[in-house]
């Protein structure tokens, strides 16, 4: 995974303007599953270039972390944070091996859980998070839906394509996507059913599983309609993921 966001660079941030990446579906989504994190700690992992991250700090979040695989992509991050200050420490680790980092209120993780490449690193990554949780805490996540459909609608319109998405998926198996960016670029990580991924978690520790499907936020019906919308809330490329310690 780091290797092909090392290679993708700086397109990503063009990535964080596609309509269903903004606050109109997959920010409201997210950040509705996750509820304040008011002077909280908070790490962030496969935070990327820190798009999310700085947001969680700006919503009052008292220590934010962001981890990522990618030495490029936390540049990026750094970068950011030398520009505009925000006090955000960022580190880069694969989310399966991750060094004691503290204790947190809340593990966030946009694009993370999809890019394990068999479900012995799934569980590594599910215990990882696990343990930087305080008792109590919450593992809010992003990821591929497993109910994805090859009947569509696809994404296309929305900014996202998937590539000869099968009909009936194996587990593992690799998934293509390209993002129709300034300059366009792909992405590949594996499909995992929802029930792969809730042993993972359970087996982590994890008690308390709600999935979540993606919401249109009031500005992105204001902006759009619900009409525009309905094809990618019928069949979404992702859905969120609260979990219970």
């Amino acid at each position: 995974m780091s290797a092909q966001y090392d290679d993708i660079g700086e397109k990503v941030a063009d990535w964080d303007v596609l309509p269903v990446r903004s606050e109109f579906i997959e920010g409201h989504t997210f950040f509705k599953a996750l509820g304040s994190v008011r002077e909280q700690d908070v790490l962030d992992v496969a935070c990327g270039d820190g798009l999310y991250t700085r947001q969680l700090k700006l919503r009052g979040a008292r220590r934010v972390v962001g981890v990522d695989i990618s030495e490029e992509m936390i540049r990026g991050a750094r970068r950011q944070e030398a520009e505009h200050p925000l006090g955000i420490e960022y580190h880069v680790s694969d989310a399966a091996a991750l060094a004691p980092l503290g204790d947190f209120d809340c593990v966030t993780a946009i694009y993370l859980l999809h890019y394990a490449e068999s479900p012995e690193h799934l569980r590594r990554m599910c215990r990882n998070i696990h343990d930087h949780l305080r008792p109590g805490g919450r593992f809010v996540t992003y990821a591929f839906n497993p109910e994805f459909s090859a009947k569509g609608p696809n994404s296309t319109k929305y900014g996202i394509t998937m590539l000869d998405y099968p009909a009936a998926p194996r587990e593992g198996q690799a998934i293509s996507a390209v993002l129709h960016t300034k300059s366009p670029f792909t992405i590949h990580f594996s499909h995992w059913s929802q029930a792969t991924y809730e042993q993972a978690l359970r087996e982590a520790g994890f008690k308390t599983l709600t999935w979540s499907r993606p919401e249109a936020s009031p500005e992105g019906l204001l902006a759009r309609g619900q009409a525009f919308w309905q094809d990618y809330l019928d069949n979404p490329h992702a859905v969120a993921l609260r979990c219970e310690r």
